[in-house]
C-alpha cells in the first residue's frame, strides 16, 4: 500500500490536481481529480473473466453525477437517484473511447471504471476530470494499460482559444472541441463549431494537444511517485 501522492499544475489558468492514496484503497487504482471546486473520484478494478471462452475485452465504464454533488436532492415523490441520464451515458462513452485502444491485444480480464462526481461548482464540467481520472487510475494500477492519456476541452471567444472553458464561456463562444489522446497523438475528438475555417480547427486541435501532453506528464509524474509496477 502506498502513501498519499499528489501532483498539481496550472492548466488554463486554474489548478488541476490529481491525488491518490486517501480513498478507495481497495481498488486497483483510484484517484481524486480537482479543477476549481469540481471534484471527481475515479476508481479502476479488474478481475479474471467470468467465462473461459471469452474473445472480447470486457471493459465497462460508469459515470454518475448525483444531486448531492451540487448540494441538492432529487425532487418529487421519489427521492432516490434514478437511472443514468443521457449526459451521464454520453460521458461514460467519452471516458471509454480514448482508453479502450490502449489495452494489450489479447487482454481479456474484466475491467471496470467508475467515476463519481463528489462536488460540482456549476462552472467546470466534470466530464474532463473523469476522463483524466480514468487514465490516471489505470496508469497507477497494475492493470496493463499502455497509457497515460489526457483530455482537454477547448472553446473560442472573440477569436481567442480558452482551455477548459466554463459553461458560460462555452455558451458565448463559437467552438466546443473535446480532445483525448496520449502525448504524441490524439485518439478521440468531438467538435461542434459555428462555421469556422479548417485552419482555425487545425489550430484548435494543436492547442488542445499541448494541454493533453501536459496532463499526460502530470499522470506520469504521479506514476513515478506511486511506484507501482505493471503486471
Amino acid at each position: 500500500m502506498f502513501d498519499v501522492c499528489r501532483v498539481e499544475r496550472q492548466i488554463g489558468g486554474k489548478a488541476l490536481s490529481i491525488e491518490t492514496g486517501k480513498v478507495a484503497k481497495q481498488a486497483d487504482g483510484a484517484v481524486v481529480v480537482q479543477y476549481g471546486d469540481t471534484i471527481v473520484l475515479v476508481a479502476a478494478v479488474t478481475s479474471p473473466p467470468r467465462f473461459e471462452d471469452i474473445d472480447f475485452f470486457p471493459l465497462s465504464v460508469e459515470y454518475r453525477e448525483k444531486h448531492s454533488a451540487a448540494g441538492k436532492f432529487p425532487g418529487g415523490f421519489i427521492k432516490r437517484e434514478g437511472r443514468p441520464s443521457t449526459k451521464e451515458t454520453l460521458t461514460a462513452r467519452q471516458i471509454d473511447r480514448p482508453i479502450r485502444p490502449l489495452f494489450p491485444e489479447g487482454y481479456f480480464q474484466e475491467v471496470q471504471i467508475t467515476a463519481n462526481v463528489l462536488s460540482a461548482d456549476r462552472e467546470n464540467d466534470p466530464d474532463i476530470l473523469a476522463m483524466i481520472g480514468a487514465s490516471a487510475a489505470l496508469t497507477i494500477s497494475k492493470i496493463p494499460f499502455l497509457g497515460p492519456t489526457g483530455a482537454c476541452r477547448l472553446g473560442r471567444i472573440n477569436g481567442e482559444f480558452v482551455i477548459n472553458p466554463t459553461h458560460k464561456q462555452l455558451a458565448e463562444g463559437d467552438l466546443n472541441l473535446l480532445l483525448g489522446g496520449h502525448k504524441e497523438a490524439m485518439n478521440m475528438i468531438e467538435v461542434s463549431a459555428k462555421q469556422l475555417s479548417e485552419e482555425v480547427i487545425a489550430d484548435a486541435i494543436a492547442t488542445a494537444q499541448k494541454t493533453v501532453r501536459q496532463v499526460c506528464e502530470m499522470i506520469e509524474e504521479l506514476r513515478e511517485k506511486v511506484g507501482v509496477e505493471k503486471e
